[in-house]
């Protein structure tokens, strides 16, 4: 990282009173909070349910969010979150708890309906640089299944 672009604003950091430094600080944290509100954790995708009927799940019982949102942040047909929703309900009562939260996934990425949404997860987290046994552990699924997936995210995009 270059530190020298930030070298002024240190600077003028440091005429800052405790207390100012710490209200600064407070709302730095809040507009990088606010950047990407809608972020997934990983956890979610361990369980019984696809990708979508996780994704649809997380964001309206833990987010708290509408449906009428909720489908225009995945591109998607209201009608169709909320059915998703329902069999999802359905397969999973209980809420998710005691997630892995260590990764966390914008919920933006799944509105590319160029790829389906296991071929976005998939290459967003290969572009973390993880490999396809670390991304197959974290999505209880096989290497050979993640291998495929992301081959396919691949003939589509052109990429060899």
């Amino acid at each position: 990282m270059n530190t020298e672009k930030f070298r002024p604003l240190a600077k003028e950091f440091s005429k800052f009173s405790e207390q100012d430094k710490i209200e600064a600080i407070g709302i730095l944290l809040k507009l990088l909070k606010s950047a990407e509100p809608n972020q997934i954790p990983i956890g979610i995708f361990d369980s019984s349910l696809s990708s979508l009927e996780a994704i649809v799940k997380y964001l309206k019982e833990n987010l708290e969010m509408k449906f009428s949102k909720i489908a225009r942040l995945l591109s998607r047909d209201n009608r169709a979150i909320w059915s998703t929703y329902r069999n999802a309900a359905k397969k999973m009562p209980s809420s998710f708890s005691d997630l892995r939260t260590d990764i966390a996934i914008p919920a933006s990425i799944f509105a590319d309906r160029k790829l389906s949404i296991l071929e976005n997860l998939v290459n967003y987290l290969k572009g973390m640089e993880l490999t396809n046994h670390e991304i197959a552990v974290m999505l209880k699924l096989n290497d050979r299944t993640i291998w495929s997936v992301y081959s396919k995210v691949k003939l589509k995009r052109g990429m060899k």
